[in-house]
């Protein structure tokens, strides 16, 4: 493992991960719960007759790049976040280790 980092740090590389789903239109409770995970969500309560914001950041906000519809490129941690919450809502999904510039 060590000798691959060296390689690719040579290189001017960095591992990521293209991870690319697909959703049914009509599974609108997932199509919800994904997009909240992935572009996160801003709250506006009231609270003793003043309004207060709560700001909720999803992955995009912690690095992931949306390339497109349904697809993303993911540092691998990010990327395992990901895939383990598509497989909790049972969405199908595909991915793929490439290798960026650094």
């Amino acid at each position: 493992m060590k000798e691959r980092d060296e390689l690719l740090d040579r290189l001017g590389l960095r591992e990521m991960c293209l991870v690319h789903y697909d959703i049914s239109e009509a599974n609108t409770r997932a199509r919800t719960a994904l997009n909240r995970f992935l572009f996160g969500r801003t709250e506006i309560r009231e609270v003793n007759g003043s309004s207060k914001t709560y700001r909720y950041p999803g992955l995009v906000g912690e690095g992931a790049e949306w390339v497109g519809q349904s697809v993303f490129v993911l540092e691998p941690d990010l990327a395992g976040r990901l895939i383990v919450r598509l497989r909790e809502l049972s969405i199908r999904h595909w991915w793929r280790a490439i290798y960026a510039p650094a």
